[in-house]
């Protein structure tokens, strides 16, 4: 007969043996962040199978652009994003709920600030609706051009903080975007990625949107087609790797509690 430590063991074992298993599964994203990450790109992707969003109410309805939540009235990347982690095996069905509000600065979703309403808004009815994310991905950062880092640090932070009140721990993968219309900011560039680094167990490494030039900009700014594509994939390959470290934490974990099992 097993001993407890024996069956501990079993357990971890066959749990750790669990987690090399890819499952696609039904995937939740919440989407916040200034106009890029909203439908002010230039095309409009139709719907397509396995892909939906949140409605006002919080419904899953299908999903195509311009999304329900989001500011204007183009296109976006989640669409050409969801078809890949559709196809890919990722995902066996993404919902997605993008409520992005153009030219907005962190501190801008913050209690006061012009989009606090709407983000709000968006908790309640999540709260409601008993909805549950799997991944929140942060798009912005033009809009703070010129800001000090230590700020837009520090209220990056207090945003992560007010919403994971509202929504419990979701991976936050933050995006590397200060670039529009020919400006650049290096600072609020290093300190998106300083945030990944420091705390990673919160923030997760985005995409790198200041790599795309103007070939993937209608306006040097908003992205065209392939600039929507090219940017869907690259979310794609950083939600992988966030998946990626997730289980290695996870395994890390458990071996170090395994190994405090006594014989």
């Amino acid at each position: 007969m097993l001993s407890v430590a024996n069956c501990v063991r079993l357990f971890v074992v066959i749990f750790l043996s669990l987690l090399n298993i890819s499952v696609a599964k039904e995937v939740h994203i919440l989407v916040i962040g200034q106009s890029i990450s909203s439908n002010c790109n230039q095309n409009k992707f139709g719907k397509v199978d396995g892909v939906y969003q949140f409605d006002l109410n919080g419904n899953v309805v299908a999903a195509s652009d311009p999304f329900i939540w989001a500011d204007c009235n183009g296109g976006s990347m989640w669409m050409p994003l969801g078809e890949r982690m559709i196809k890919s095996g990722l995902a066996s069905k993404v919902v997605f709920m993008p409520i992005g509000i153009g030219g907005t600065k962190v501190s801008e979703w913050l209690v006061g600030g012009r989009a606090f309403g709407k983000l709000e808004t968006a908790l309640s009815v999540i709260a409601k609706k008993g909805i549950t994310f799997d991944y929140v991905l942060w798009h912005q950062g033009s809009s703070d051009i010129g800001t000090p880092g230590n700020i837009y640090q520090d209220d990056l932070h207090k945003l992560y903080s007010y919403v994971r009140k509202k929504i419990g721990v979701v991976p936050w993968v933050v995006a590397r975007h200060s670039r529009c219309y020919g400006r650049y900011d290096e600072k609020i560039d290093g300190v998106q990625q300083k945030i990944v680094t420091n705390a990673p167990l919160f923030f997760y490494a985005g995409p790198d949107n200041n790599s795309l030039d103007d070939r993937f900009r209608f306006d040097s700014c908003h992205l065209n087609k392939t600039g929507q594509i090219k940017m869907a994939e690259l979310w794609f390959e950083s939600i992988e790797k966030v998946g990626q470290r997730k289980e290695s934490i996870e395994k890390e974990t458990l071996l170090y509690w395994f190994k405090k099992i006594p014989y």
